[in-house]
């Protein structure tokens, strides 16, 4: 028993050395996370447009009030996660494209099927609609950026998600709200936060920022993802991995922080690429509605369509660095 424990420890302490807090927390679920309301709030009232974030205390007290706020946690049903208290969950495949839609996987899916999951939840054009994920955020950041290109006014990405709202010490569990069904229809559906590939393309050798929002190992070709067709980076991309826009305890950082970090793209055209696009889904959050940028395009096929058109199409358009 005691050499079972001792086994049982030392994976958590390889695990929390190779992934820090994300690493430990994919292992063994959400963690809580206690946070300062009050600075949590301050914070967000500098950001750009503060309206496009929530706390925990701002989201229960908007619960609170019955006013209409329809909640969506994109969370990952293998690791059992309690939801919040009164919202819908879903996951990635209920917001990706159908399989045989693309020659690739990761895309999103489409303006009506998105339509018929908001009718499906009670959804109107003038709900408030606040998004949130478990640990890694990014997947909330991924469905903020599908129902903005609805024209959804009203959508808020919670600040902290999950392990913020348990640290809080707000009710979790239950199941999804009974609601009736809506029709829902997109206020002004829009492209203009997407780049498609021959946009990407035209920004090779460009003032345009293409900017690998991935992992180190990722950018450098030392290692490739599932699903994806061979390692590399698109060529000349700026390297900023996602993660360093978020504190340790998963909250977004400071304005100031911000700055710091992005300021050199400041008033430059900005295609953030991941994966999939749900990483640099979270890039374009933070640089659009934290910061204020302009001209920001989150490339929907990232890496997965960049590396098929390289390796399985020899497309030689498709420009590639730490390839093979």
């Amino acid at each position: 028993m005691k050499g079972k424990n001792l086994m049982i420890i030392l994976l958590a302490l390889v695990v929390i050395a190779g992934g820090g807090y994300y690493g430990y927390t994919q292992m063994f679920g959400v963690q809580k996370v206690i946070v300062d309301a009050t600075e949590q709030g301050q914070k967000i009232a500098e950001y750009a447009n503060p309206d496009a974030f929530i706390t925990p205390l701002q989201l229960k007290d908007l619960m609170d009030s019955g006013k209409d706020v329809v909640i969506i946690g994109s969370l990952n049903p293998k690791t059992g996660d309690a939801p919040i208290e009164g919202s819908f969950t879903m996951w990635r495949d209920d917001y990706s494209a159908k399989e045989g839609a693309y020659e690739f996987g990761g895309m999103r899916n489409t303006i009506e099927e998105t339509e018929a999951i908001l009718s499906s939840y009670g959804a109107t054009p003038k709900s408030t609609i606040v998004v949130y994920a478990s640990n890694a955020h990014h997947d909330a950041a991924r469905l903020w950026w599908q129902i903005k290109l609805l024209g959804h006014k009203n959508v808020r990405y919670l600040d902290g998600g999950l392990n913020a709202w348990i640290g809080a010490g707000y009710p979790t569990g239950g199941d999804a709200p009974v609601v009736e069904a809506t029709n829902y229809k997109a206020p002004k559906a829009s492209e203009a936060l997407v780049a498609n590939f021959e946009d990407v393309v035209a920004a090779l050798n460009t003032d345009t920022v293409i900017l690998d929002t991935r992992a180190k190992d990722e950018e450098d070709g030392s290692s490739t993802k599932k699903g994806a067709y061979g390692p590399g980076k698109i060529s000349g991309a700026v390297w900023i991995e996602w993660t360093n826009s978020v504190n340790e305890d998963t909250t977004l950082k400071s304005l100031d922080e911000l700055k710091e970090l992005y300021g050199k793209l400041e008033g430059k055209e900005i295609i953030p690429y991941c994966q999939s696009g749900v990483r640099s889904a979270h890039s374009l959050l933070v640089l659009t509605q934290a910061l204020g940028y302009e001209n920001v395009k989150n490339y929907d096929g990232s890496w997965i369509e960049w590396s098929y058109e390289y390796y399985e199409k020899n497309n030689a358009e498709a420009l590639v660095e730490n390839g093979k």
